[in-house]
């Protein structure tokens, strides 16, 4: 009896001993951590269903398929990526997409989305040289007094929204480069700028002309100041416009540039009816300039322009123009 006894008290000593072995106790345990897993659309707080993962430096990763989550996970770098999904266009992790997480603390990783931005393709070509309104070749024009120089280009904006509007900043340039009298050396050419508001403008009519300025090698001047072209030097005439224009639609945008008016004299109250950008009023002589053209065009904030290679055209062909004074009255 004796030896049936001992014999079980020893198999319980044995399931002790193991027990004390293979079972850890609560003491010197390592406390968890906290991840939590949050959201923002533009800059506010969003919930829903996002595809991300968590990794641990020293494991492997898991799957979060929505947020706010929280997670209780064992002290460590953990790193956040996202995989897919979420509200708009993801931009960002923050504080950082890694972090330590200690025993007892508590880590945030915010997956940031912005609103995505309209994709759009903006372009302007060359069209044609005109003259008091009608298309001519490059090469010589023999003009006399109130000739109209212009321009005119081809530009739009497409995209899948037709008819939406967009803001469009452009700027277009001439290079005009004056040649004096009769070919001979000249004293500088000095123009008047007008930059009336006529000066610029689209068939059909764009939706809103919300800028026009005038500028001289990049620079703004202000109407009726003068600026100075030298004699066989190439200067930039410039007009800088902002105008919404609508998704689909094709533009003709013509512009004034210079117009011939010998002797000025021209009442201030009565320049914003001469719808140029330039004028040429110290017209004594025969004279000449010769002139090309181009332009480039930029979408307004909130569009993304997917084509950047037609936002500017090439150089157009050249144009000389021929001032000849009226004949004396015999």
């Amino acid at each position: 009896m004796r030896r049936k006894i001992f014999s079980i008290w020893s198999v319980v000593l044995v399931l002790v001993i193991s027990l004390a072995v293979f079972v850890p106790g609560c003491e010197g345990e390592i406390p968890l951590g906290t991840i939590e897993v949050t959201a923002t659309l533009d800059g506010s707080p969003w919930t829903g269903d996002v595809d991300y993962t968590l990794t641990p430096a020293t494991g492997s990763p898991f799957a979060g398929t929505s947020v706010d989550k929280t997670f209780i996970e064992d002290p460590d770098d953990w790193t956040c990526a996202h995989i897919s999904g979420g509200p708009g266009t993801f931009v960002s992790i923050t504080p950082a997409e890694t972090q330590n997480l200690a025993a007892g603390d508590t880590i945030t990783f915010t997956l940031n989305f912005v609103t995505p931005a309209t994709e759009v393709d903006a372009y302007i070509t060359f069209d044609t040289w005109t003259i008091n309104g009608t298309p001519v070749a490059p090469g010589f024009h023999l003009v006399g007094p109130g000739t109209v120089v212009d321009a005119r280009y081809k530009e739009g904006v497409t995209g899948n929204n037709t008819g939406q509007e967009v803001t469009v900043k452009e700027t277009l340039w001439l290079q005009y480069h004056w040649q004096g009298q009769e070919g001979s050396e000249a004293p500088p050419k000095m123009l008047h700028v007008v930059n009336a508001p006529g000066a610029v403008w689209g068939v059909p009519p764009f939706e809103q002309k919300l800028s026009q300025t005038a500028t001289f090698n990049g620079q703004p001047v202000t109407p009726c100041s003068r600026v100075e072209c030298p004699w066989c030097q190439i200067v930039n005439l410039d007009v800088e416009i902002e105008t919404v224009q609508k998704v689909g639609t094709i533009y003709t945008k013509n512009v004034n540039w210079i117009r011939f008016n010998p002797g000025g004299g021209v009442p201030m109250i009565l320049q914003s009816l001469d719808e140029v950008v330039f004028e040429d009023d110290n017209l004594l002589d025969w004279q000449q300039f010769t002139a090309t053209t181009y332009a480039c065009i930029e979408v307004g904030e909130g569009f993304v322009d997917t084509n950047p290679n037609n936002d500017c055209c090439v150089d157009s062909p050249s144009i000389t123009i021929i001032y000849q004074p009226p004949l004396p009255v015999p």
